[in-house]
């Protein structure tokens, strides 16, 4: 409790750190679209901006009415259901559903910086703590984590269950990563570190014996499976989903990475105006992500993070017509952790620094309107 007690001021610091970096940036932006500063024009730049652009009103659609098996709002079927009817219960208390919405979010951002800065520390010192959190407070798309979006609330159930497993806390790894499951299609694949750490464990140095805790491990593929019993008990489908997200307005479907890849380079060059705030972007990422892998491989980072690392981002990126990649790289954790171990240097602040660019970049012309996913 006495070790507890002093974490409190540090823990405060990061989630203020991470919280206030993108508060500015809203102040900036406003000054720099207005000319000026005002509260009110500073209210309306949050409202407008974290509460309405994108997949926002859809979360806000069902946050209200829940799911529909008809009419034109039965294709929100495609939202995972933890993040909106959370935002349900969260706004019996606050009075207004978007207020939830960022609530939740900035909340579950700010304690997934704390909880990566936890994580990070098990394997390295302070400096590579704080450098994963100001990687993930400068990721270049990070501001999605601000507003009535899920990647606050995955993000953070996403870095506890992965720091659970750490611990081999199984039934708390089990219970996040069934939450995280519940909030998006990649929570599931949490079970891949998670049997992976237990089956390390088993052959391992600690020849552990199984224990019946191990077993909350299985809760992690059952939120999918959640996921898939409303599916069904709506349209008589379990894959409905894979219906609506194959037609308008999202024509997404499962294709071989190569497809999408070369589907990106052929969008940005017929789509000028988006090629570098949605396909540009997206295959720098996807290219950028490889490389940080293998050098987390070089580095001897973590062999279990450096695998769900690649399998997040291959399962990501066989999304054809994919426009939020940028948002779906937001999460993929293993970034962060890989970056936190580079030496102090020139690599290092170089990272830092353009990192903060982008992100500065990426940010203003989000809070202007520009179709970032």
């Amino acid at each position: 409790m006495e070790k507890l007690k002093k974490k409190w001021p540090l823990w405060l610091g990061v989630g203020a750190f991470v919280l206030g970096t993108h508060y500015l940036m809203i102040v900036i932006a406003q000054i720099m679209l207005s000319g000026s500063f005002s509260f009110s024009g500073l209210g309306d730049l949050i409202i407008n901006r974290l509460t309405q652009p994108g997949d926002a009103p859809r979360y806000l659609d069902i946050a209200e009415n829940g799911y529909t098996a008809t009419g034109e709002n039965a294709i929100n079927l495609v939202f995972y259901p933890l993040f909106p009817y959370l935002m349900r219960a969260v706004g019996l208390l606050t009075g207004s559903l978007p207020v939830a919405g960022m609530l939740i979010s900035q909340v579950g951002y700010a304690a997934a910086s704390i909880l990566l800065y936890e994580l990070i520390l098990l394997d390295g010192d302070q400096r590579n703590a704080w450098d994963g959190v100001m990687l993930m407070a400068f990721y270049p798309f990070s501001m999605f984590g601000m507003g009535v979006f899920s990647e606050g609330l995955f993000l953070c159930l996403t870095i506890g269950c992965l720091y659970a497993i750490r611990k081999a806390n199984y039934i708390a790894a089990g219970l996040l990563g069934f939450l995280s499951a519940l909030t998006r299609t990649q929570g599931m694949l949490l079970l891949f570190p998670a049997v992976c750490d237990w089956v390390m464990r088993k052959v391992g140095e600690e020849k552990r014996k199984e224990r019946a805790s191990d077993l909350f491990l299985a809760l992690i593929p059952l939120g999918f499976c959640c996921y898939l019993l409303i599916n069904y008990l709506l349209h008589g489908n379990c894959f409905q989903f894979l219906i609506f997200e194959a037609n308008a307005p999202w024509y997404q479907s499962t294709k071989w990475i190569s497809e999408n890849i070369a589907q990106h380079y052929q969008m940005a060059q017929s789509n000028p105006g988006l090629a570098w705030v949605i396909y540009m972007a997206q295959l720098i990422l996807y290219f950028g992500v490889l490389f940080i892998l293998f050098l987390g491989l070089r580095q001897k980072a973590n062999l279990i993070y450096v695998l769900y690392g690649g399998v997040y981002l291959g399962f990501s990126y066989l999304s054809g017509w994919m426009i939020s990649g940028g948002r779906y790289m937001f999460a993929c954790v293993p970034v962060y952790l890989i970056l936190s171990r580079l030496k102090d240097g020139i690599p290092r602040k170089a990272l830092l620094m353009g990192s903060a660019a982008l992100y500065f970049c990426y940010s203003l012309f989000y809070l202007k309107g520009f179709a970032i996913m």
